[in-house]
C-alpha cells in the first residue's frame, strides 16, 4: 500500500496583492528570524509597496511590488 506525506506547502502572494487584514511572515533578509504581521493598509508606488501593519514596533515595510511574500495564520 502507497501510504502519501501529505503536502505542507506555504502560500505565497505578490506583496502588491497584499490587503488589509491579511498576516504574512516579515523576513528582512534571507537567513535572519522572520516574525508574522497583519496588513492594516497599502500604498502602491511605481516599483514598490509600502505596507502599514498593525505592529508598534515594526508599524511600516517596505517590499518590491513583485516580491513573493509568505502568507501567516491568524494569530
Amino acid at each position: 500500500m502507497n501510504v502519501r506525506e501529505p503536502v505542507t506547502k506555504e502560500l505565497t502572494v505578490a506583496a502588491e496583492e497584499l490587503i488589509a487584514g491579511q498576516w504574512f511572515w516579515h523576513e528582512p533578509a534571507p537567513g535572519l528570524r522572520s516574525w508574522s504581521l497583519q496588513v492594516a493598509a497599502t500604498e502602491l508606488a511605481e516599483n514598490s509597496v509600502r505596507i502599514v501593519t498593525t505592529d508598534e514596533v515594526r508599524e511600516l515595510v517596505s517590499y518590491a511590488r513583485d516580491r513573493r511574500v509568505r502568507l501567516a495564520p491568524a494569530a
